[in-house]
């Protein structure tokens, strides 16, 4: 944008504020800090409700130094009739916070009569000051030139196409000190910034849309409305191929499963057969033989094998009695010899 197309939209904005607003004067007799005060309860909003709330403020409060040390909820409740009563709290407590914070007081008159640079440059120092209020400041208390700027004066400078959108986002309005005389400076100021809260209330309004329009905003194009894409197709249910296992061999009868665990376990040692109707139990393990015991006798001791112990799976039947063996057979045994009698001699 040139220079030129800037101070033409500018001019054309001046001429049409100071057609439907007069500007209000600035009351005398106030302090720096006064200003400041009052600037943090003007920021968009109107004169009317600042004028209300920044009574209250000084006479809710003992001094501005209560005011510093009160909760920013507190501080909301005392300015409740302003459009954004959180915000104005904050900002007058964080510059409250601020000035205390460099000078341990709240004593700034004397930047009136300091270099309006070095003025500017403390000022903007301090915590929490925005834009609006730097420049509410520096023209209304330190006599410099200054168009305060505040988030709704910059939306009406967008819409007129004076400030760009890279330009807004940093916080810049080049061209309007420069385009603006500083005699017209309060004017321009006052009557922009009624405006800028009127659009901030009204956006519906049909009389605040058409002073726009005359001071050449330029309407936002309505959007296209894109083709909404055909629906896709359903695809059929990918269904994932996974690795066979081996076939599991299938399951057995509880019937069966159960003969199995049994033939799986160890037998249990075998009872003596009984006279009865039962079925014959499942053939058990052959158990190991038993060694020959040995019998004595009377030439000394012979070796019996015992006939091993059959299975007790078959039904048990009477047992024979067992064989005696036959008795040794006797050897003959010599019979010593008898003394002979041996003949005594006679005396």
């Amino acid at each position: 944008m040139s220079n030129k197309n800037r101070g033409d939209r500018i001019q054309l904005l001046h001429k049409v504020v100071k057609k439907y607003y007069k500007p209000v004067a600035t009351p005398e007799g106030r302090a720096v800090l006064e200003h400041l005060i009052y600037a943090c309860c003007l920021e968009d909003a109107r004169y009317e409700s600042a004028d209300e709330a920044f009574h209250r403020l000084q006479e809710s409060y003992f001094d501005w130094n209560e005011v510093r040390v009160t909760t920013v909820t507190e501080l909301a409740e005392v300015l409740h009739n302003l459009p954004d009563p959180s915000a104005a709290a904050v900002r007058v407590k964080k510059n409250l916070q601020s000035i205390f914070e460099t000078r341990y007081s709240f004593e700034i008159e004397d930047m009136v009569k300091m270099n309006q640079g070095k003025a500017i440059q403390e000022l903007e120092k301090l915590g929490g000051i925005s834009k609006f209020v730097l420049g509410y400041t520096i023209q209304n208390s330190l006599g410099g030139h200054a168009i305060p700027v505040s988030e709704s004066i910059m939306k009406i400078l967008i819409a007129t196409e004076i400030v760009s959108e890279a330009e807004a986002a940093k916080g810049q309005a080049p061209g309007l000190e420069r385009t603006i005389a500083k005699s017209k400076g309060l004017e321009f100021s006052s009557c922009l910034h009624q405006f800028a809260v009127d659009c901030l209330l009204q956006p519906t309004s049909k009389q605040i849309k058409a002073m726009l329009k005359e001071a050449g905003a330029v309407e936002p194009a309505p959007k296209k409305e894109e083709p909404k894409p055909a629906p896709k197709a359903e695809k059929p249910p990918v269904t994932k191929v996974v690795a066979k296992k081996a076939e599991k061999e299938p399951e057995p009868d509880p019937a069966t499963k159960t003969k199995s665990k049994a033939a799986a376990a160890p037998a249990a040692p075998a009872k003596p057969a009984t006279k009865s109707s039962a079925p014959a139990a499942p053939a058990a393990p052959k158990t190991p033989e038993k060694p020959a015991s040995k019998t004595p006798t009377k030439s000394g001791t012979k070796s019996v094998e015992k006939a091993p112990i059959k299975n007790a799976a078959k039904p048990a039947a009477k047992k024979a009695p067992a064989k005696k063996a036959p008795p040794p057979a006797k050897q003959a045994t010599k019979k010593p010899a008898a003394a002979k009698p041996t003949k005594r001699k006679p005396k």
